[in-house]
């Protein structure tokens, strides 16, 4: 997926102050219990962790290409809880980060958003789970469209966002998929959306 870094521009308001509901726990598919919650500046040496494991497809796919370790982890933790904001899953006791969630502002009211899970954990619902906490946030943020541009052959991610409630626009671009959708939907279609999954997988803190 793209979000690819890009030198940093100025946050448009206060950084949001981050609320017990943002921190969970979450249930798998498979019954593995993750932790899910905002990304820190001190998380850098496990982002760099996170991102040096990946498999050069997954790492690949998630940023078009293989990027500089340092640069991206120095990126990944470098949020502002308002234009950019991100979160990551973590597993076991030593909080080993399995997954990282990210959107970036691109105008007023839209902002691009992107997924990498570790290949072990690929296929389980971590993206769906994030995709709904971070539609959640971004609706605080008054960011009405999410876009999202997904290589072509990357089918696992394309029916994340087929599959997650949202009604979906594909185009093609080029050499990629372009995806754009709503941040929230109508009350009559809350029980198909992302939020509604995320309520029913969360366990512990809420």
């Amino acid at each position: 997926m793209s979000v690819v870094p890009t030198p940093d521009a100025p946050g448009r308001g206060a950084p949001r102050r981050d609320t017990p509901e943002r921190e969970v726990d979450v249930a798998l598919r498979g019954g593995s219990t993750l932790h899910v919650r905002p990304v820190r500046e001190s998380d850098g040496a496990a982002m760099a962790a996170f991102f040096a494991a990946l498999s050069p497809e997954s790492i690949g796919s998630r940023f078009f290409g293989v990027p500089n370790v340092e640069w991206v982890t120095k990126w990944a933790v470098d949020v502002d809880r308002d234009d950019r904001y991100a979160l990551l899953a973590t597993s076991g006791p030593e909080h080993v980060v399995v997954a990282h969630g990210a959107y970036v502002r691109g105008g007023s009211d839209h902002a691009e958003v992107a997924f990498v899970v570790a290949d072990a954990w690929q296929g389980q619902g971590i993206a769906t789970i994030m995709l709904g906490q971070l539609a959640a946030a971004a609706c605080e943020d008054h960011i009405s469209v999410f876009c999202a541009e997904v290589l072509p052959h990357n089918h696992r991610m394309i029916d994340v966002f087929r599959n997650s409630g949202f009604p979906i626009e594909l185009r093609s671009a080029g050499g990629s998929i372009e995806i754009r959708f709503p941040t929230s939907l109508p009350e009559t279609s809350a029980s198909t959306s992302p939020g509604s999954i995320t309520a029913v997988t969360v366990s512990g803190r809420v």
